[in-house]
């Protein structure tokens, strides 16, 4: 049946993941990974929405269908730049944590926070279901062996892995957001607030609303007025590293 047969362009997919790279594609005598760097640097400078094939092509001097050779659609090119963007995150193939898989789990976070905080365009880029190339591959398998032995199954060393990577994602992909839009107001987050609060007064009675303004408050105080920053990622991270803690204390 036709239902029960795989996804070809997912298998193309895969397939190219891990093919050779460094190998010349056509007459060009251009490769996979310049395709893949030219694709990248694209993105650093202007964004996810500015990715074509035709200004790839442009960059790396070729006639825009070529481009088709190294990748056959636009997916396929999010899935290399993707894995390309992991590679070399654990260049000793390890974490030094010495046992400790908090601390190694800390350096996990760390380390994709600022891969995440680096590459602002990666969050939007990653697919939901990750089609899983090579670099993608001996990244899991680094962080996973901070979590083996030390009294989780197998099913929640995944989920615990998986939390603590979305967090620092979703973290970075804030404070990103935060810089961006820093970037384009022109306002820092003190003047933000000098001219939101004015008009949040007007309408927010904290009468009707005391939890929300006594907390907001101590909020602002404590993260000196910032928003999304370093000590949102902190905290998450200790509360998610908390509560691998206390699963691990109930065996």
């Amino acid at each position: 049946m036709a239902g029960n047969e795989p996804d070809s362009s997912l298998a193309d997919t895969i397939a190219l993941l891990w093919s050779d790279h460094a190998r010349p594609v056509g007459r060009s005598g251009r490769t996979i990974n310049d395709f893949v760097a030219a694709a990248t640097e694209l993105v650093r400078a202007e964004g996810l929405e500015a990715l074509s094939m035709r200004t790839i092509a442009a960059r790396l001097g070729v006639r825009t269908m070529a481009t088709y050779s190294f990748a056959p659609g636009k997916a396929a090119l999010l899935a290399l730049m993707v894995d390309r963007a992991y590679g070399g995150l654990y260049p000793d193939g390890a974490l030094p944590h010495g046992g400790n898989w908090r601390q190694g789990l800390s350096l996990v976070a760390e380390a994709n926070h600022r891969l995440f905080l680096a590459n602002a365009w990666l969050a939007a880029a990653r697919p939901a279901r990750s089609p899983m190339g090579p670099h993608e591959i001996e990244k899991n398998e680094v962080e996973l062996a901070v979590l083996d032995g030390i009294g989780l199954t197998d099913f929640e060393m995944d989920q615990a892995l998986a939390a603590v990577l979305n967090h620092a994602a979703h973290t970075a992909a804030l404070q990103s957001g935060l810089l961006a839009e820093r970037e384009k107001t022109g306002l820092g987050d003190p003047e933000w607030w000098r001219e939101a609060m004015p008009q949040l007064e007007r309408f927010v009675d904290p009468r009707r609303f005391p939890l929300t303004a006594r907390v907001g408050q101590a909020a602002t105080a404590a993260r000196q007025g910032e928003f999304w920053g370093e000590k949102a990622f902190r905290f998450g991270l200790e509360r998610l590293l908390d509560g691998v803690e206390a699963l691990i204390a109930r065996r």
